[in-house]
């Protein structure tokens, strides 16, 4: 939980056993999440422009996957480490005048579009950050 992108100090963690399996599409690029926005794309010009800009210096059209698009095709999103780390806040173009940014997702994040992945009937796990907040640790209920 070192690495999550707009963190909130988060001190506590519940992990959820869940079962279930589905079609991943995996982000491992730039270059894979730039596909996602060319094969779906959603405009988000007038929410995100502002911070993007901000953050890139491009000014211009964003897009974003369009995800209820994306759900007809893909149960579940997946950012890598790599990906996130060689891509993430960065303006990635579309076409001449589109680009987009991975922003919002923290590496080694799934995003499930679909319910085909169901909590399970085993315990869930209790965590809490350590004082120096670079640790967790298991905890009892």
């Amino acid at each position: 939980m070192n690495l999550i992108e707009d963190s909130f100090d988060w001190e506590h963690a519940t992990v959820i056993p869940v079962r279930g399996a589905g079609r991943t599409y995996e982000v491992r690029t730039g270059d894979d999440w730039v596909a996602l926005c060319r094969e779906h794309p959603l405009e988000v010009t007038a929410s995100r422009r502002h911070d993007w800009f901000r953050c890139t210096g491009r000014d211009g059209r964003w897009v974003i996957p369009d995800w209820e698009k994306i759900a007809k095709r893909w149960d579940a999103v997946h950012l890598t480490v790599r990906a996130y780390l060689s891509s993430a806040n960065r303006s990635l173009q579309i076409d001449t005048g589109t680009s987009t940014v991975i922003a919002g997702w923290n590496p080694d994040t799934t995003i499930w579009l679909t319910d085909v992945a169901r909590e399970e009937d085993g315990p869930r796990q209790h965590w809490q950050r350590s004082t120096h907040q670079e640790t967790w640790t298991r905890t009892t209920p």
